[in-house]
């Protein structure tokens, strides 16, 4: 048996005797001293690629919680202490630049790498650029409210949301590499397989085991794929307890970890044969659970499902509507049970059929289940016993709602015109509308996966024949990567790693990986004078272009007094840093006669890291 460090152990006797305790050692006290950064109170400026470390501008109290509870003779203590912090790094050289995030450290450990798409369990983070259209921080402003929370526009921070720092001992000392207006790539990798069956679901994400499973119709197969090595884990067939499945609903597959338990849908065969919510054991392939009731009347099919547990962990909620007839139906389900508590009458009592659930607030013993039906945002409070004690028409539109996302507080809503609008969570007041390059399609007709099968953050992902687009769920904005193949397959989006599972019923399952940052193009230097010589103040016209044939990656300039000042006179009191490449940088200024002058030359020799 494993132990943890900090306990003392002794083996338990048997057939006499009391087993012995072990003796806990006392929680160590985490220190919440903050360390400063490397610049001490300079804030550095910086041009193409840097590494950098952060200071601390902001920092709630640290909560430290112990609990013990007893396992088999054992007790067992677990202290966490969570951090939120504001991390700053630099001023960006040219105003409304765009920066990327590729790695981020803690005590020089790795704990993000977007060109892998790694990121440490429970890392939760949110890169600024500080653009100025740049918002507030949704943490800060749950801490100190919004009326006395900046923007923080023209800083690259980094906001971390409940570090645990448990194991450090205090709060670390932050590093981040950023890049200038990285140029967004995407690996395509195929998964490596046992089978050639195609998968016929979206993929149920087991987000903290980095894998995910599908299943095969052909075959029917569960199979268990690794996200991180590419290949197949296992596979194992379905057994079922009574009805045989010819295969299980594209649209509503989730895995439920907390139980180690598949949520499906089983399609019956015949044209009445109807479909049943399953719980299935995603280790044996055993049908634990299968419900009495199908959904709708039989021969319906699911349209939008969402799928949802409770606070306590051990029960949870699965909502379907169907496409014929528009049911409703409400299911409550624990690790081997599963049951109908509810069903509508057609066309949810003349509401519309729902284009999409997306679950909200959990409660102790209900949750906010935002629907999309007819023209309008409705909001269903769902209790534990699968009944909707509350229903509300929260907003309405001129164009039909056929997706949404609970964001923040609020909702995000795409129309059938190619929009997407944020609703106001509690009052339904509209908080922006854009146009978007895209048009989410209805759910009978969709490869985007439900909001639930999701792990999204801050963008919501879609694809299309010519491009891969983010729409960014603060601001409404729409990014864009270019794409070869016009093929467009079901998929889910992992938001924190930037990762799409694509599965299909053609070929085998494919990962994208998506990097926004590369590696950080060389630069011609004398693009960097002429950005620094802007940023100090002086007009465009007024700068003579040199001829200088030398490259570089990146500058990081330490401000101590100011750009202008730096841009103005000799440089040799201020530290100038050009990372990894050695070579010679001039500065220029006004002359009194209109001419150009200058001031200095630096030359930069030996390991360039150091300077």
């Amino acid at each position: 048996m494993a132990l943890s460090q900090g306990y003392s152990y002794k083996r338990p006797t048997y057939g006499g005797g009391t087993p012995s305790s072990p003796t806990v050692a006392e929680v160590p006290s985490i220190q919440t001293t903050l360390p400063t950064s490397a610049y001490g109170q300079t804030i550095p400026v910086v041009y193409g690629k840097a590494k950098l470390p952060a200071a601390y501008i902001w920092v709630p109290p640290i909560l430290t919680i112990t609990s013990s509870h007893i396992e088999y003779w054992d007790t067992v203590t677990k202290t966490t202490a969570k951090m939120s912090a504001r991390l700053r790094f630099a001023r960006p050289l040219v105003p409304d630049s765009s920066w990327s995030l590729r790695k981020f450290y803690a005590n020089g450990k790795l704990i993000y790498d977007g060109s892998t798409g790694y990121r440490q369990k429970g890392l939760n983070f949110r890169f600024y650029d500080g653009r100025s259209t740049q918002g507030r921080d949704p943490t800060m402003v749950a801490e100190e409210g919004e009326e006395n929370v900046s923007a923080h526009r023209g800083y690259i921070d980094i906001v971390v949301r409940d570090f645990d720092i448990i194991g450090l001992g205090a709060p670390p000392v932050f590093e981040a590499e950023i890049i200038q207006d990285g140029v967004a790539s995407v690996d395509v990798d195929s998964f490596q397989t046992f089978y050639a069956d195609p998968i016929n679901t979206f993929a149920a994400m087991d987000w903290d085991s980095n894998s995910f499973y599908g299943f095969s119709s052909s075959s029917s197969l569960i199979r268990r794929f690794s996200i991180g090595f590419l290949r197949e884990i296992y596979a194992i067939e379905i057994n079922s307890l009574g009805r045989a499945y010819t295969s299980l609903a594209e649209n509503f597959f989730r895995y439920i970890p907390e139980m180690d338990r598949l949520v499906a849908v089983g399609n019956v065969p015949g044209i009445l044969g109807g479909v049943y919510p399953i719980i299935l054991d995603p280790v044996s392939g055993a049908s634990v659970a299968e419900a009495a009731d199908a959904i709708g009347t039989p021969g319906q099919v699911a349209n939008a499902a969402a799928c949802f547990l409770l606070s306590n962990a051990t029960s949870g909620i699965a909502m379907f509507s169907s496409f014929h007839l528009g049911y409703v139906s409400i299911y409550t389900f624990t690790a081997d049970s599963i049951t109908r508590a509810s069903l509508s009458p057609a066309d949810w009592d003349s509401r519309g059929r729902p284009e999409c659930f997306t679950p909200g607030e959990a409660r102790g013993g209900d949750a906010d289940i935002w629907v999309c039906a007819g023209n309008s945002l409705w909001k269903a409070t769902v209790n534990s016993s699968g009944l909707m004690t509350v229903l509300t028409e929260h907003a309405t539109f001129v164009d039909a709602p056929v997706y949404a996302v609970w964001h923040d507080d609020d909702v995000v809503v795409w129309t059938d015109n190619a929009e997407a609008i944020r609703i106001d969570g509690v009052t339904g007041a509209v908080v922006w509308t854009k146009a978007v390059p895209y048009q989410i399609t209805i759910g009978s007709n969709r490869n985007l996966a439900p909001p639930d099968a999701h792990r999204i953050e801050l963008e919501l992902f879609y694809e299309v024949n010519t491009a891969y687009y983010f729409t960014n769920l603060d601001t409404g904005l729409t990014r864009s990567v270019a794409k070869v193949s016009s093929s467009v397959f079901p998929f889910v989006f992992d938001d924190v790693t930037n990762t799409v599972i694509r599965t299909d019923n053609v070929t085998l399952p494919v990962r994208y990986l998506f990097d926004a940052s590369g590696d950080g193009t060389q630069r011609d230097l004398s693009d960097f004078l002429e950005a620094l010589m802007a940023a100090g103040g002086f007009d465009p016209a007024e700068v003579q272009t040199i001829n200088i044939d030398d490259v570089i990656d990146g500058a990081v300039i330490d401000v101590t007094a100011g750009v202008r000042d730096i841009a103005r006179v000799t440089c040799e009191p201020y530290s100038i840093a050009i990372f990894e490449r050695a070579g010679t940088i001039i500065f220029k200024r006004a002359a009194t006669d209109g001419g150009f002058a200058v001031d200095a030359t630096i030359s930069l020799s030996g390991d360039v890291a150091d300077h």
